[in-house]
């Protein structure tokens, strides 16, 4: 039973490290809460702000 257990947990794990990856090559925030604390979010501003 702990095997499948530790089974889960490697697979949860690689599913989430998968996604985490995933939004980081799209350039996206891969911390699932963006907040005005992330070098992301500051990016994202400046850029809207250069397009008006």
């Amino acid at each position: 039973m702990e095997i499948l257990i530790a089974i889960g947990i490697v697979i949860a794990a690689a599913y989430l490290l998968y996604r985490s990856a995933k939004k980081k090559t799209k350039g996206g925030c891969a911390c699932e809460s963006c907040t005005t604390y992330c070098p992301l979010y500051e990016e994202k501003k400046a850029r809207e702000k250069k397009k008006e």
